[in-house]
């Protein structure tokens, strides 16, 4: 971690110059950058876009030491003098260990006790139940807390939507209405003397949250490698099917058409008709006050809410980046990094952004750009997370395991009519 460490200092000082460039415009009679201010920053600019993509690469890199050393059986030293099995199952938990096992052999190779340890309760506190289920391939089971942890950030990793939008869970996968009302248009009147009071109803609607299965497709795994105790199947497992049902969760809940599968974000706000168009000729840019005209679609109640951030893909941000206000100003501001400075983050018209590379870039019609609340979109999840199932037969003539994955979801914009997300739109020429 201390490589990434230093390049993030490094980045933060690149971050505090670009802002100290357009603070000094701002608190000099508000004025535009001068040619050589614009030139500075440019060059900062370059430096600091560089540095995200090794940072990143050196996080990814911190990541796998981070696994490797939670593993130290998987190391394999000559000067040790006990089984290294032995030291690994020593170290892991018994659930884990348990799962491993049933990853590895099926649920034959578990003894009573652990076959009656998958069954129970993981943690009893939050309620994560490791039930069998009945297959043909020889039962699925829940995952154990650190493979779930390992699981969840490889969804995250795939997609702007899980950790921008909120979420929530239910106990079952039943259709669960969601009241919504929209009272916005009244308002109190002055009352004469003896005058009877006016009744003014509040007016409901709802939305309604099914369940979803989706699911990984299959994993497949050669037996070497599951024979072969140093391999660490639990972690590749989770990374595979993680990515996997992390760019479904994400793309369906970004661009989903809501017919047999979730609303997404996008589609959502495309159909409650909260949009701004850009003029002729913009089929694949966008100006300032494109921006400005988007920002403006969102009540200021819900620009205050903590969640309002635009959402776009990388290409769009490299559109953006190029962009200048009136005054010659970068609209694109550099964040500082959480832990060095005030943790500033890196924003567009002061209000942060999520990269979502599931959100079209710009061309013709697209609407490439959102921007609002977006903890008013809900992401519904069933109790008990991911299921996992191990296909023992079905490509035993390939002596390969296949391993699947699969959750119950669904998502859907929470819009009584007062539209707490708007959406920029290309023109069509």
């Amino acid at each position: 971690m201390i490589y990434a460490k230093d390049l993030r200092e490094k980045q933060a000082r690149l971050a505090t110059q670009m802002r100290a460039i357009v603070d000094g415009a701002k608190n000099d009679n508000n004025r535009g950058l001068r040619s050589d201010e614009a030139e500075k920053f440019d060059v900062l600019e370059t430096d600091y876009t560089q540095l995200s993509a090794s940072i990143e690469r050196a996080e990814k890199a911190d990541a796998i030491d981070s696994q490797l050393a939670a593993f130290p059986a998987n190391r394999i030293d000559p000067n040790l003098t006990i089984d290294p099995k032995a030291a690994r199952a020593a170290a892991d938990k018994p659930h884990a260990a348990a799962f491993d096992k049933y990853l590895r052999g099926g649920l034959g190779s578990l003894s009573p006790e652990e076959q009656k340890l998958m069954q129970s309760r993981y943690v009893a506190a939050n309620g994560i139940q490791n039930a069998q289920t009945i297959t043909t391939t020889g039962g699925g089971y829940l995952i154990p807390q650190g493979f779930s942890d390992q699981l969840e950030e490889a969804m995250k990793w795939y997609g702007g939507i899980i950790g921008n939008v909120e979420e929530f869970t239910t106990e079952t996968g039943a259709q669960l209405p969601w009241p919504t009302t929209n009272d916005t248009a009244q308002k109190g009147r002055i009352l004469g003397v003896n005058t009877q009071l006016t009744e003014t109803d509040f007016s409901f609607s709802q939305v309604t949250f099914t369940a979803y299965i989706g699911t990984s497709d299959s994993v497949l795994v050669p037996l070497a490698l599951l024979q072969d105790s140093y391999f660490d199947l639990n972690s590749y497992t989770a990374r595979k099917l993680g990515e996997r049902l992390g760019r479904l969760v994400n793309n369906k809940c970004t661009v989903g058409s809501g017919t047999n599968e979730p609303t997404g974000i996008q589609t959502a706000v495309i159909a409650a008709g909260n949009t701004v168009q850009g003029a002729i000729g913009e089929t694949t840019s966008i100006i300032y006050d494109d921006l400005v005209n988007t920002l403006h679609l969102v009540d200021p109640a819900y620009r205050q809410d903590p969640s309002c951030k635009w959402m776009f893909s990388d290409s769009t941000l490299k559109v953006l980046r190029k962009l200048k206000d009136s005054q010659n100003r970068p609209l694109w501001q550099p964040g500082i990094t959480a832990g060095f400075g005030n943790g500033f983050p890196e924003t567009i018209l002061d209000k942060p952004y999520a990269i979502n590379q599931d959100m079209p870039g710009m061309a013709a019609s697209a609407y490439p750009i959102l921007f609002g609340a977006l903890s008013k979109y809900k992401l519904r999840r069933v109790a008990g997370g991911v299921t996992i199932m191990r296909l023992a037969e079905r490509y035993a003539d390939y002596l390969q395991m296949g391993f699947l994955a699969f959750l119950r979801f669904d998502g859907n914009l929470i819009d009584a009519g007062t539209h707490p997300i708007a959406a920029f739109q290309n023109s069509a020429t």
